[in-house]
This record gives C-alpha cells, sequence and structure tokens, in this order.
C-alpha cells in the first residue's frame, strides 16, 4: 500500500514539473509551478475516473460505447473545471501573465488521462499473462502427475503378474523377485517425484527391470544391452525410457511361443542421447503393434512434448518380424547437488 502511494505521489509531481516547464515558456518559474498546481485537481479527475471507474467497469468489460460516453462526460468536467480555474487564475495578483485558453488547458487532461489509462492496461495486461502462464504451469505439473499416476499402475501390474505365475509354483526365484520389486518401489517413491534425475540412475532401474523379465523368460530370453557414452553426467525425467522396454515385453516377448529377443542401446554423443529398442515379434499372432499402442506408450509420448518440446525425435516402425522405437533426446547437464549424491550414493 505504501509503495502504491509512493508512486502515485511521485507521478503527480513528475506532472506538475513536466507541465510547469513545457507550458510555462516566457513566465517566472514559481508562476509556472503555481499554474500547473493550480489545474492539478482536473487531472485528478480525469485520471482516477478513468482507472477506478470507466476503464475496470467499461473498457476491460468491452462497454466501448459507455467507455467513450464518460470520457466525453470527463471532458466536459474538465473543461468547466478550466473555466473556473482560468477565472481564479486571472484574479491571483501573483499569477498575472499565465494566461491559458480554455481550449489549450483541456489538452492536457486528455494527455495525462490517456498516459494514466495507458499504464493501467499495462499492468492489467502483465497480471493476465503472469496467471495466464501460471496456470498453464499447474496444469502441465498436473498433467505429468497424472501421467505418472497412470504409469505406475499400468507398471506394477505386469510385474506382480511376473510374481505371482512364479509363488503358484513356489519357484526359488520369488524371493529375488520381490527383492527387486522392492527396488523398482524405492525408486518410485522416493526419486520418481523429481522433475529431474541422473540419466544413470534412470539406466539403472532400466536393468533392474530387465532382471525382473530375465527371471520369467530364463533362457527363452535373448536380451542385447549396450550402453556407451558419459551417461553420469546428464540428467533426464524420470520413468521416461522404461514405457518403450516394458512394451517391447508386453507386446513383443510376451507374446511369442519359441525363442524371443530383445537389443536395447543406449549412447551419449554429447548432450544428445540416441535410444534405439528393437524387440521381435509373431506376426501371426500380434496386431496391436500395427501402430504404437498402449497406456505407457500414450503416456511417455504425452510426457515428451511436454517436457521436451522441439528437443526430441522419436520413431517407431513395425516390420514383418521386428518392432523399432529410435529415439533421439537432447538432455541436459547433471545439476551440482545431484551428481554429488550420485557419487555419496556410489561410495555408500
Amino acid at each position: 500500500m505504501l509503495k502504491t502511494i509512493t508512486l502515485h505521489i511521485l507521478f503527480w509531481i513528475f506532472v506538475v514539473l513536466y507541465f510547469a516547464w513545457g507550458f510555462g515558456l516566457g513566465v517566472e518559474p514559481m508562476k509556472s509551478i503555481y499554474n500547473a498546481v493550480f489545474f492539478l485537481p482536473g487531472h485528478l479527475i480525469m485520471v482516477y475516473s478513468l482507472l477506478y471507474f470507466l476503464v475496470p467497469t467499461f473498457l476491460l468489460h468491452r462497454k466501448y460505447w459507455q467507455f467513450f460516453l464518460g470520457i466525453v462526460i470527463l471532458v466536459i468536467l474538465c473543461g468547466i473545471y478550466t473555466v473556473v480555474a482560468q477565472l481564479s487564475l486571472t484574479s491571483d495578483p501573483r499569477l498575472q501573465g499565465a494566461s491559458f485558453s480554455v481550449g489549450r488547458n483541456i489538452l492536457p487532461f486528455i494527455h495525462i488521462g490517456g498516459i494514466a489509462t495507458s499504464i493501467k492496461l499495462l499492468k492489467f495486461w502483465y497480471i493476465q499473462r503472469k496467471q495466464t502462464l501460471e496456470a498453464e504451469k499447474q496444469r502441465t505439473v498436473a498433467e505429468l502427475k497424472l501421467l505418472k499416476a497412470q504409469l505406475h499402475p499400468h507398471f506394477l501390474f505386469n510385474t506382480l503378474n511376473n510374481l505371482y505365475s512364479h509363488t503358484l509354483e513356489f519357484s526359488p526365484k520369488s524371493p529375488e523377485i520381490v527383492l527387486k520389486l522392492s527396488d523398482l518401489l524405492r525408486f518410485m517413491i522416493y526419486e520418481s517425484n523429481s522433475p529431474r534425475i541422473s540419466l544413470a540412475k534412470e539406466i539403472d532401474l532400466l536393468k533392474n527391470y530387465i532382471s525382473l523379465e530375465k527371471l520369467r523368460y530364463g533362457d527363452r530370453l535373448d536380451m542385447s544391452v549396450s550402453i556407451t557414452g558419459d551417461i553420469e553426467k546428464f540428467q533426464i525425467a524420470p520413468l521416461l525410457l522404461l514405457p518403450f522396454l516394458e512394451n517391447a515385453f508386453k507386446h513383443g516377448t510376451s507374446k511369442q511361443i519359441d525363442q524371443c529377443w530383445i537389443s536395447f542401446d543406449l549412447a551419449m554423443n554429447g548432450s544428445y542421447m540416441s535410444f534405439k529398442l528393437v524387440n521381435s515379434i509373431d506376426p501371426a499372432s500380434d496386431k496391436e503393434l500395427a501402430a504404437p499402442g498402449g497406456l505407457g506408450l500414450e503416456n511417455v509420448m504425452k510426457r515428451l512434448e511436454i517436457l521436451y518440446q522441439g528437443k526430441y525425435k522419436l520413431h517407431t516402425q513395425k516390420m514383418e518380424e521386428v518392432y523399432v522405437v529410435n529415439l533421439e533426446l537432447q538432455l541436459e547437464l547433471l545439476e551440482e547437488q545431484y551428481r554429488d549424491r550420485l557419487q555419496l550414493s556410489k561410495i555408500i
């Protein structure tokens, strides 16, 4: 409140000095200032009527003819005030020589009113723009949370199915599955809420998931993993790559009765990550891959568009016996605090 009052006072001091200098040529300086102060009430009527009544009530609500009618009324009021002020000036011996016509004195009121209205509209536009950007930011955050909330149950459902099949057979692999699943849950609870994580941690998650699937497929799965480049210097949105791998197992290898295979290749070239995933499919039994599908893939495509717009290229292709995913993504350098945390976790 104090800041607003101070700005208003400074504005009116500027107005007085501006008109004292601009319209006081040939007149003593003090008489020019007296003259400017004398007409200050007219400016106050014009400016504050515009700022607190005409602009918010009519102009901002697009009631244009009411707004212009109000301006006409204000100009008439200022004209009346100018006549009264002019009579007072001519009768005051201290202001002799400060003679101005009525028409000339109305123009400054319109001038200052226009400046004040422009400031009001710029401030309104700035606030509206800020609110729009904040609303867009909140919408994006909410959408990302929704996408991740949909992703987690989808991923867990498949993993729990794997665990269920082993417990039915009293498999000795069940404890190992539970342990790896707990690591994945720990990641989802404590790591995936961050906007960015180390690329190395994301790859650890993928390796953990691959280990779980290897327990399910055994020797029937031929899994090739290649990771090259400096992955510890860069960061990525959490759970961004997992849906592609999950989709390869769900729609590819899980529908094949005989030997199946997946080729996983991730390479860093500077700040650009090249991710290629190729999995075998059974063309006779799988028709879902005619187009990229599945809740996980839909979500990750939306997340890519929100988080990496203009910084990624995604290409998927279904061939006769293979399904190929090619993702090129520009990553940011890992923030210092996350880099220190990653080094500490390795030492521990």
